[in-house]
């Protein structure tokens, strides 16, 4: 029996979007908080949101308000911000290199200086930036999943046009408090209420392991585990209507 992931379509109003940000003369600048990085200008909020789902508006559930403006109203009075997670910034920093990472002082940010800071913020934040790329290179949409008490919730296309598919928990094989079986037991049950599965990935990075360049995290060992509860009652009944 092969495995399906959910994929619930999404109603709402759609606009086109792009799996990336196109080549910009100038990088987009964002401003790194302390906690997350924030994008000031509308147009770049725009550009970063319509093309690939990056970040989240900081005044609005999700989509930044601006999105939804007309191309010939005015965006320069809108004061909503687009805040991107720490491995966002990182991939669109150092990898897709078209952000530019300032502190509040305007000074940019090597990717040295970013991961030191991002660390302290996330003592496993590199982990987490594999995950992060890991998903990417599968193609999948990846936002926050602190809503569904994992690291990631990840999109086919994106979450303007599916519900996400699976909950991401990242796990470091030497740190496994949270995947006890109880804690395991309650992650299934709130993402079942929404039609999600469980995606572990387990990080594996070598004793030895220190980040010298951006090309080290290749390093780093991915494996994935699906936690499903299969429902029996439903499995018979599918194979009776498919008969």
């Amino acid at each position: 029996m092969f495995f399906v992931p959910h994929l619930k379509n999404k109603r709402g109003i759609a606009f086109d979007v792009l799996p990336f940000p196109p080549p910009c003369q100038e990088a987009y600048i964002g401003i790194f908080t302390g906690i997350s990085v924030e994008i000031c200008n509308a147009n770049d909020i725009k550009a970063l949101y319509t093309n690939g789902f990056y970040g989240k508006g900081s005044q609005s559930r999700s989509v930044p308000n601006v999105v939804y403006k007309d191309a010939l109203e005015s965006v320069e009075d809108d004061q909503e911000t687009l805040s991107l997670s720490l491995e966002e910034s990182f991939f669109l920093a150092y990898y897709l290199k078209i952000l530019k990472i300032q502190d509040i002082d305007g000074k940019e940010l090597t990717w040295q200086s970013f991961k030191e800071a991002a660390s302290k913020v996330n003592p496993n934040f590199v982990e987490s930036l594999v995950a992060y790329l890991y998903l990417k290179s599968k193609g999948w949409v990846v936002k926050s999943g602190l809503k569904f008490a994992g690291n990631f919730l990840i999109y086919r296309k994106g979450p303007r046009f599916f519900h996400a598919s699976f909950v991401v928990v990242v796990n470091i094989p030497s740190n496994t408090k949270h995947l006890e079986a109880k804690q395991i037991k309650g992650l299934q049950r709130i993402a079942e209420t929404s039609d999600k599965d469980v995606l572990i990935l387990d990080i594996h990075k070598p004793s030895d392991f220190q980040m010298q360049t951006l090309e080290d995290v290749a390093r780093l060992d991915v494996t994935e585990s699906i936690i499903k509860r299969f429902n029996y009652t439903s499995f018979v009944q599918t194979q009776r209507n498919e008969s």
